[in-house]
């Protein structure tokens, strides 16, 4: 009697310690920074970084919701949104994305991101920055997480 609780016991911890929701983390020291449900501004679009941003304009951010495996932001002129998913071996894939349509004079770095999110098929972590790649290229982009936002 004994024997089967303590394996079922056993069983139990090893089912619970194998929960799927697969909460990828980003360590930064004392902290780690969720991926999901973190404010991730661009730093760096194709090796260039994102100049700092004038009067007025938006800064350019996305952030991965657990709630339906959606992603939102803004792309410095249009909200944006769509759906991701993660799998094993830092692999995501973005789909279904679509945005508001309004012109500004961030088109350019728009449009390139939206181009990004397509090719996208893999992501890295260290610290606090986040970067989206496809294959083993250089990175297609480089986000930093922004604490309260």
């Amino acid at each position: 009697m004994f024997r089967s609780i303590f394996l079922s016991t056993i069983f139990m911890m090893v089912v619970i310690s194998c929960d799927n929701s697969k909460k990828a983390s980003v360590d930064t020291g004392n902290q780690a920074v969720e991926i999901k449900e973190t404010y991730w501004k661009l730093t760096e679009l194709r090796g260039v970084a994102v100049p700092t941003l004038k009067e007025g304009e938006k800064e350019v951010y996305f952030r991965l919701r657990n709630e339906g495996s959606k992603v939102e932001g803004n792309g410095g002129c249009n909200g944006f949104g769509g759906t991701y998913e993660m799998s094993e071996g830092n692999r995501i894939r973005f789909s279904k994305m679509i945005s508001t349509m309004m012109y500004c004079s961030l088109m350019e770095t728009e449009n390139a991101l939206y181009k990004v999110f397509e090719a996208t098929d893999n992501y890295a972590v260290s610290g606090d920055v986040l970067q989206l790649n496809k294959a083993r290229m250089a990175p297609l982009a480089k986000f930093v997480a922004v604490k309260d936002k």
